[in-house]
C-alpha cells in the first residue's frame, strides 16, 4: 500500500533552569489504508475466512465501510460503519446472470454505466507471451440505452460507449468487437464517427459486427479480440459461448463502473450462467480475481500485481480447482478452501514468468510505446 511520512522538528530550548530538556527530532508514519465497503448481506460460508487469509498474507489493512445505499445500515451502526459513496462494495459471492440484463434490465441491477467481466485462464506450460485467455466483456447498463428518434432498437449512450472504450485502451488491450443487432449498427457507428478526437487516440482496432457475423469466431473457441461490447439483449448469448469454448464453467469477476466519466468502479460482484441474481458458494479463483480488481482500483498495484502472480503460478504448479479451464495438463484438482491455503502458504513449485493481466495493465504504461495511436473502425 501507498505509505507516507511526516517528520516533525522541534528546536531545542535554551536551558532554564526546572525546565526539563525537550527532545529532538520524532518520526510518526501515516499510512494509508485500502477501503472497501460491505453488503448489507453476510458472506456466505467460506468466504470472509479466505478474504481474511488472502489480505493477512498480503498484509493488507483493510477498512471496511458500510454501503452508501445499504437497507440495513442499522447492521453496520453496530459495528462502528459509515456510509462511504467513494468505496466500491465487494461482493464477489453476489452472482448476476448475463439474462439480468435483457429486456431493459432486471429490476435491482445495481446503479452504474457500465459492467466489465473478465475471461482469464493461464493454462500450465503457456509461453508468457501466447498465454490462455485474457479477455474482458463490457456491456451498457440497460438503463442507459435508449432509442433514436426513428425508434431503432435502443443504443448505449455516447458517454456510456466512450466510457466502455476508455478502459479497453487503459488495460492496454488492441482488438475490440462491438457486437450488436443489425439495427443498432448505424447509430453505433455514427457514434463512433461522432466522438472525433475522443476517439482517435485510443490504439484500438475497432470491429462493429451483427450477432450473426460474430457467431463463427465465438464459436471457433479462439476469437480475434481481446475486448467486446455486447449489448444488453446479446449479452447472455456472448457469455455463454465464451463460457463453453473456453471451459471456464464458474463464476468471471464483474466490475460494475459509476460517476461522471463511467470511471469509478462503484461494485465488485461475479457473473454467472443463470437466472437474475444468486449467492455463490465459496469460490477462490472468483475471490482472487475480484480481489486482485478491487485492490487495483484501490491503488494497491502491487498487491493487486502479487495476488495475480501467486494464482499464475500455483495454477502452473499444476494446481487447480473445479471448473477452471482445461483441467487435463494438472497433476491435482484441490478444493476451493484448500486452493486458498495453498497460495497463502507460497507452495507453487513453478519458477517460470507468468503472463501479466490485462486488467492490472497501468493506463500509463498501456498508452506508451506509440506516439501516433490509431483508431480503425471496421463495419
Amino acid at each position: 500500500m501507498d505509505q507516507s511520512s511526516r517528520i516533525s522538528e522541534r528546536t531545542p530550548l535554551a536551558p532554564v533552569a526546572a525546565v526539563p530538556p525537550v527532545p529532538g527530532p520524532t518520526l510518526s508514519l501515516v499510512t494509508s489504508r485500502f477501503r472497501m465497503a460491505q453488503p448489507a448481506e453476510p458472506a456466505p460460508d467460506g468466504w470472509q475466512d479466505a478474504l481474511a487469509q488472502l489480505l493477512g498474507w498480503l498484509r493488507i489493512d483493510a477498512e471496511w465501510v458500510a454501503a452508501a445505499r445499504s437497507r440495513r445500515l442499522s447492521r453496520f451502526a453496530d459495528w462502528g460503519l459509515a456510509p462511504d459513496a467513494s468505496a466500491p462494495v465487494f461482493s464477489p459471492w453476489q452472482g448476476w446472470s448475463p439474462v439480468a440484463f435483457q429486456h431493459g434490465g432486471l429490476g435491482g441491477l445495481p446503479d452504474a454505466q457500465f459492467v466489465a467481466s473478465y475471461l482469464i485462464d493461464h493454462p500450465r506450460g503457456a509461453v508468457p507471451v501466447r498465454a490462455g485467455l485474457d479477455m474482458v466483456l463490457m456491456s451498457p447498463h440497460p438503463a442507459l440505452c435508449v432509442a433514436d428518434e426513428a425508434g431503432s432498437a435502443p443504443v448505449p449512450r455516447a458517454a456510456a460507449l466512450k466510457a466502455m472504450i476508455r478502459l479497453a485502451r487503459e488495460e492496454g488491450r488492441e482488438r475490440l468487437a462491438i457486437i450488436l443487432h443489425a439495427r443498432q449498427r448505424n447509430a453505433v457507428a455514427a457514434q463512433l464517427l461522432a466522438a472525433g478526437k475522443g476517439l482517435t487516440r485510443t490504439g484500438l482496432e475497432i470491429e462493429i459486427l451483427t450477432i450473426e457475423d460474430a457467431l463463427v469466431p465465438l464459436i471457433a473457441g479462439r476469437t480475434r479480440w481481446d475486448a467486446i461490447i455486447a449489448m444488453p439483449d446479446l449479452r447472455s448469448t456472448v457469455f455463454t459461448l465464451l463460457g463453453q469454448t473456453s471451459g471456464v464453467r464458474k463464476a468471471w469477476p464483474m466490475l460494475w463502473f459509476g460517476g461522471a466519466g463511467g470511471d469509478r468502479l462503484v461494485q465488485v460482484t461475479s457473473e454467472v450462467q443463470g437466472e437474475g441474481q444468486s449467492r455463490l458458494a465459496f469460490d477462490a479463483p472468483a475471490l482472487i480475481h475480484g480481489l486482485a480488481l478491487a485492490l487495483h482500483g484501490g491503488g494497491a498495484a502491487r498487491a493487486a500485481t502479487r495476488l495475480h502472480e501467486a494464482w499464475a503460478r500455483l495454477r502452473d504448479s499444476g494446481v487447480t480447482t473445479s471448473g477452471r479451464g482445461s483441467d487435463a495438463p494438472y497433476a491435482k484438482q484441490v478444493s476451493d478452501p484448500e486452493f486458498i491455503t495453498m497460495l497463502c502458504r507460497d507452495v507453487a513449485v513453478s519458477r517460470r514468468p507468468q503472463p501479466g493481466w490485462h486488467a492490472l495493465k497501468n493506463a500509463q504504461t498501456a498508452i506508451s510505446g506509440s506516439q501516433m495511436p490509431e483508431l480503425r473502425v471496421v463495419l
